[in-house]
């Protein structure tokens, strides 16, 4: 059975302004990797000093770093859900049209790596899409269920570096072997092939992240995503929003409060053994701050939408989230003009990371109205959509 494609009439436009806001947030924390090679960040960020660099980290410690990819994953779930429930109504789901989709994400994902920057997460969502497929066929209550028992289960680095240990495996090990002078000529002055294979060697070593700390937390927010569309959270979104505002205030009062206390004075004063059971609960609530305060975003963004408040100031970010795949790999290709082409690795502090996010962001916004004005889809969002429904779709 052949699987239609959901209509333009038919998309959410709450969904495609917080893929716009969600895209702007993961390029925040992802120029400062592509600005400073992820083994040497502790480096980097000592000598960020003056008041614009500490303050430009105090707000990505407490409003970007952890908070977007989790977004995004929520959404991703929304989306995937979205779709399958749109499909079984029609009477036309397919498992082969989700493996084909999941499939030729993770290879998108994975030339990504290869070929731009090594900090890909598509690679992951289509691995991780490859269980929604058998997860999100149960109802509302598995999936929170599930949701949760992914979230706490403490073991994954532990798991993760044993399977490692046994195959005497460090992945690690290859990029520590290079100096911070060794990359910076690398990026500056090394051929395209050594660019790939050092990609390789950083992600390498940002494995464990990616697979016992990143990958769980996007498995955790994606079953909630399929959630809240199964329990009919989209329908009367802004009845739900004023009802869960309280809970969601406080919760995210408290658990701000709690992380402040964490970074800036438990951490820096006191001693916690890395793995003991004191630092997994600490380390899992300030997860759950993260979380909460991913939320009080889209709760925030929803809000403004709903009642109109903002609705002409954050109306160009739809443009952006109906292109974020397009605009995802587009920030790579100009990180990676910008840091290897014009030789601006390690040159820009962290505030002037962030301004050029800003200009970067503003000019997305631009060009994704323009193409939008003339296309129905982004490029790469119409690739995909012929790749995953196997025919050649109109885009115009």
């Amino acid at each position: 059975m052949t699987t239609t494609p959901t209509s333009k009439a038919a998309r959410i436009q709450e969904l495609d302004l917080f893929r716009g806001f969600a895209i702007f947030g993961i390029f925040m924390v992802n120029i400062l990797v592509m600005n400073m090679s992820f083994a040497y960040r502790g480096e980097w960020e000592a000598e960020q000093t003056g008041w614009l660099n500490q303050i430009s980290f105090f707000i990505l410690e407490n409003l970007f770093y952890s908070k977007f990819f989790a977004m995004f994953s929520f959404l991703f779930g929304m989306g995937v859900a979205l779709q399958m429930k749109i499909a079984q109504s029609k009477g036309q789901f397919s498992n082969a049209f989700f493996l084909r989709r999941f499939g030729s994400l993770f290879l998108f994902g994975v030339a990504h790596i290869l070929f731009l920057w090594s900090g890909d997460i598509l690679h992951l969502y289509g691995m991780l899409g490859v269980i929604l497929l058998v997860l999100f066929r149960g109802p509302p209550k598995f999936l929170l269920i599930a949701a949760l028992v992914v979230f706490i289960f403490p073991l994954y680095p532990v798991i993760f570096e044993t399977v490692l240990a046994r195959w005497g495996v460090d992945p690690m090990a290859s990029l520590n072997a290079l100096s911070r002078e060794e990359i910076l000529e690398l990026k500056h002055h090394g051929s395209y092939w050594s660019g790939i294979i050092l990609r390789l060697k950083e992600y390498a070593f940002a494995s464990n992240l990616i697979y016992a700390g990143i990958a769980p937390i996007a498995l955790t927010m994606m079953l909630l995503g399929g959630y809240f569309v199964k329990a009919e959270w989209l329908e009367n979104l802004s009845e739900r929003l004023n009802k869960a505002a309280p809970a969601l205030w406080i919760a995210f009062i408290l658990l701000t409060l709690y992380r402040l206390t964490l970074i800036y004075w438990v951490v820096p004063n006191f001693e916690i053994d890395h793995g003991s059971a004191l630092s997994i609960f600490l380390i899992m609530l300030f997860q759950v701050s993260d979380i909460s305060i991913t939320f009080m975003f889209l709760w925030i963004l929803g809000t403004l939408w709903n009642k109109g408040i903002a609705k002409k100031l954050l109306s160009p970010l739809r443009y952006v989230g109906r292109m974020a795949f397009t605009n995802y790999i587009l920030q790579s290709l100009l990180g990676y003009w910008i840091m290897r082409t014009l030789n601006g690795y390690e040159y820009f502090s962290a505030y002037q990371c962030i301004l050029l996010v800003v200009a970067i962001y503003t000019i997305q916004i631009f060009l994704s109205k323009e193409w939008l004005s003339r296309f129905k889809f982004g490029p790469l969002e119409w690739l995909w959509r012929c790749i995953s429904y196997r025919k050649l779709l109109p885009i115009r």
